[in-house]
C-alpha cells in the first residue's frame, strides 16, 4: 500500500480549502493560527496470514480547530463528506466517529473524527 496518509491530506486540502497548507502531522505549537488542522494514526495493526502480511487494519483521526464552533463544525462536516467511502487501493475509507473540545487557554474549540481504511 502506498502512503494513504498523502492522498488523505490531498483530499481534504482539496475539498476544505481553508485548511490548505494547514494540516500538519500529531501536535502543533501554539501560535498557529486558526483554522487548522492535525492528522494521526493511532492505530495500524497488520492483517496476517501463513503467508505473512497481507495488508493493514488501520484507524486514523482527523482533528479541526476553529475560533467558533460553528466553524468547527462547518470544517468536520466538510471532512466527513470529503473522507467517507474514499477509495484507496481497493479499500474504503469509513467514518466511525467524532468528539468535540474547547481550550480555554487558546480559545479554541475542535471536532476530532475518527476513520477505518477497511
Amino acid at each position: 500500500m502506498t502512503d494513504y496518509r498523502i492522498q488523505l491530506i490531498k483530499t481534504v486540502e482539496y475539498a476544505v480549502p481553508e485548511l490548505r497548507d494547514k494540516i500538519q502531522a500529531g501536535a502543533v505549537d501554539a501560535g498557529t493560527p486558526a483554522p487548522f488542522a492535525t492528522f494521526s494514526t493511532p492505530e495500524e495493526k497488520p492483517i496476517r496470514t501463513k503467508n505473512g502480511i497481507v495488508g493493514y487494519d488501520i484507524i486514523f483521526e482527523v482533528a479541526v480547530y476553529d475560533k467558533r464552533v460553528s466553524g468547527a463544525e462547518q470544517l468536520r462536516h466538510k471532512v466527513l463528506a470529503a473522507l467517507e467511502g474514499l477509495l484507496i487501493e481497493n479499500k474504503r475509507c469509513w467514518y466511525k466517529s467524532y468528539t468535540t473540545d474547547y481550550y480555554p487557554e487558546y480559545d479554541l474549540h475542535s471536532a476530532v473524527l475518527t476513520f477505518r481504511i477497511i
